[in-house]
């Protein structure tokens, strides 16, 4: 009797322990769609009635867990990938490399002294250029994100377009709203070593004033030794970002300043970028606006200006409606006109 009674503790002690360690991990399945119908004319470009795919984001789905070692360290991981809800395909429009876990694939150690990550992750300049825009990531609506990733005459910044392949992260924890972030991208490539990628943030979020300044430095932008592939004769390319926000109830303002420098060996080429946006909530929805500037110097000298402004209704905490029109002009190129409304859900 007592052999059975020890032998049905064990294997009730085993079972809360097994229920213990489940509750200490959770695994999350989420995403977002966005459709959107329209008028586009693109720079130099032909008119078109489109149904769009991600009008202010583009439509993705993930998977990421967490697990709770103790000791305030946890291990988590997050895969999320891209999709066309027009005709199911996997990726972005217009990103032929877009794989199935193109948005996010990584994994994490996060504790008292940060967090570390290794895998596919998104540049820390991608999230400066969301963070400080009212249009946040939106490659249909957004100025500063065509600007800085759908660049015309040369203009733009190379490395792909949100994602790091082969990359290393660390953020610092944040100390009174200040927060340090680094990030190292490798080549790979036999016969390309000095290939790389790296980038420093530092960013500072005490309330209702927001602020960061990025550097990022790039060698090659998809595959090591592609850059001169990219833009002839290109080498190095280096940006720095300066992002603010502040919140005023009344009206959110949004600003960014950008300069880019493209070493070229037959001679090197500086742009520099400015971006002013304004977000301001009436009832239950927002108007949004956003114009940026760009301007090239040194061994080019061209122009870029966006404008872009919305209505953006939400219908529940998941789901909004929105309305927008972006302008677009360059140098030697005819004016791209975008007009279109769409509906946004989260799951």
């Amino acid at each position: 009797m007592k052999i059975k009674l020890g032998l049905n503790a064990l294997v009730l002690g085993a079972a809360m322990f097994a229920g213990a360690a489940h509750a200490q991990s959770s695994v999350q399945l989420y995403g977002l769609l966005d459709a959107f119908i329209g008028y586009k004319k693109p720079m130099n470009g032909q008119s078109s009635v489109i149904a769009g795919n991600g009008g202010m984001t583009a439509p993705y789905f993930g998977l990421r867990g967490t697990e709770d070692l103790g000791g305030g360290t946890k291990v988590l991981f997050d895969l999320e990938g891209y999709f066309n809800i027009q005709n199911g395909t996997m990726g972005r429009t217009g990103f032929p490399h877009d794989g199935l876990f193109s948005r996010n694939a990584y994994v994490s150690v996060s504790g008292a002294y940060g967090t570390a990550s290794a895998g596919l992750i998104p540049p820390l300049l991608w999230f400066s250029t969301i963070t400080f825009n009212p249009f946040w990531n939106s490659f249909v609506f957004s100025p500063i994100v065509l600007h800085s990733y759908v660049g015309v005459n040369g203009q733009g910044v190379f490395g792909n377009a949100g994602e790091w392949w082969n990359s290393v992260f660390y953020s610092s924890p944040t100390f009174n709203g200040l927060t340090g972030k680094a990030m190292y991208s490798f080549g790979g490539e036999p016969g390309h070593l000095g290939q790389n990628k790296w980038s420093g943030q530092i960013s500072y979020n005490p309330g209702a004033f927001s602020t960061s300044i990025v550097y990022q430095q790039i060698k090659y932008s998809l595959n090591a030794g592609d850059l001169g592939t990219v833009l002839p004769g290109l080498t190095t390319q280096s940006v720095v970002n300066v992002g603010a926000s502040y919140d005023l109830s009344v009206v959110k303002l949004f600003g960014q300043y950008q300069h880019i420098w493209d070493s070229i060996s037959t001679g090197d080429v500086g742009i520099d970028t400015g971006q002013i946006g304004f977000s301001i909530p009436i009832g239950y929805g927002r108007i949004l606006g956003s114009d940026a500037y760009s301007k090239s110097s040194g061994h080019s000298s061209v122009y870029r200006n966006t404008w872009a402004f919305s209505y953006d209704y939400t219908l529940s905490k998941r789901t909004d409606v929105y309305v927008a029109v972006l302008s677009d002009r360059a140098s030697k190129m005819s004016t791209g006109t975008t007009v279109g409304g769409g509906l946004r859900t989260q799951f």
